[in-house]
């Protein structure tokens, strides 16, 4: 089974609000530990919210074209002095 749809039904049988507030601990247990499994969990359920969520979608879309642009324009380069 597709990654995509085993990670829409894991979202689906426990809901936005509880998804949302699972991702939420993670990125504290994130934080906290810096572990690469901290990542993996970030990643899972984060990619839950984007799969099933056009408003996130669209503003990942969104800010991925800003970094872009950005770029291009240098808006990170380092300052001299």
């Amino acid at each position: 089974m597709k990654r995509s749809k085993r990670l829409r039904d894991i979202y689906k049988h426990f809901g936005d609000k509880t998804q949302r507030e699972k991702l939420s601990e993670e990125c504290l247990e994130y934080v906290e530990s810096g572990e690469d499994e901290e990542i993996a969990d970030l990643y899972i359920m984060s990619s839950q919210l984007f799969l099933t969520s056009e408003k996130i979608r669209d503003l990942v879309e969104f800010k991925i074209g800003r970094t872009e642009t950005r770029i291009e324009m240098g808006y990170y380069k380092e300052k001299t002095v």
